[in-house]
């Protein structure tokens, strides 16, 4: 099974001229041509339960959310959406909630509409609550043990960054204050030390509060336990913004 970290950064990304996004479709057409996924598992961290309930939308579309606000126009032509795989769902509700008002938001549609523009996979979208990263784990693995049973070839993409310190666009402050927590995570990653990663927050309270990354990592952590790897590769990291980092990782 596949696994990605894929940093959505700031929906200006659309109009931006960024390497980010020719990183994104390259790898797209990698996977495309040499995993052939059927299923894409997208874990965003703007797709959240503020209770202890994990849910999955259940809609026969994942219909595409901008669910972002005060931007330019421009940014309000884009969208991306994909057929949900119902059967999936029915399987994955045992133990998450379904829903019926979400779809896909903005962490899931932007890095899908550069690395598959011409569609034609299912995807699902599961949520973050507010359970430990442990417990979010744990449900990554009771979702990977039913996608091994159904067959299918999913690749499971968690989209948070690292790095969210929207403050920082009007602060002026020295760049390594706030960055060394994504160092820490990246030899983490290369290292193959996930069972840290998931108590990075533990192991590292000072940096991750710092960095506060986005949806407290939660979607990686559900990634990770989905796809138990045993291979970890960092293959983007840049700073694009201050205070948003970008990571770009694989996981099998």
């Amino acid at each position: 099974m596949l696994g990605l970290l894929v940093s959505h950064g700031s929906p200006t990304i659309l109009i931006e001229d960024l390497p980010w996004k020719k990183e994104l479709r390259e790898l797209g057409e990698k996977i495309r041509r040499e995993y052939e996924p059927d299923l894409v598992v997208v874990l965003s961290p703007h797709f959240m339960n503020w209770g202890e309930d994990n849910l999955i939308e259940a809609g026969e579309k994942l219909k595409c959310i901008q669910d972002y606000y005060g931007f330019p126009e421009e940014l309000y032509r884009y969208c991306y959406e994909m057929p949900n795989d119902v059967e999936v769902v029915e399987k994955l509700s045992t133990f998450l909630r379904k829903d019926y008002k979400w779809g896909l938001d903005h962490g899931g549609w932007i890095p899908l509409y550069y690395m598959f523009p011409e569609g034609g996979i299912k995807g699902v979208t599961i949520s973050i609550s507010n359970r430990s990263p442990e417990e979010h784990y744990r449900l990554g693995v009771k979702i990977g043990e039913v996608l091994r049973e159904t067959g299918r070839k999913p690749l499971v993409i968690a989209t948070s960054s690292p790095t969210h310190r929207l403050d920082l666009y009007s602060l002026k402050v020295g760049r390594d204050t706030f960055f060394v927590f994504d160092h820490i995570l990246q030899d983490l990653i290369e290292e193959g030390r996930f069972e840290e990663i998931v108590k990075i927050q533990q192991l590292f309270p000072k940096e991750f509060k710092n960095s506060s990354p986005e949806g407290d990592l939660k979607p990686l952590y559900v990634m990770l336990g989905i796809v138990r790897p045993t291979l970890g590769k960092v293959i983007h990291y840049d700073v694009p913004w201050p205070g948003v980092s970008m990571m770009l990782a694989s996981f099998q």
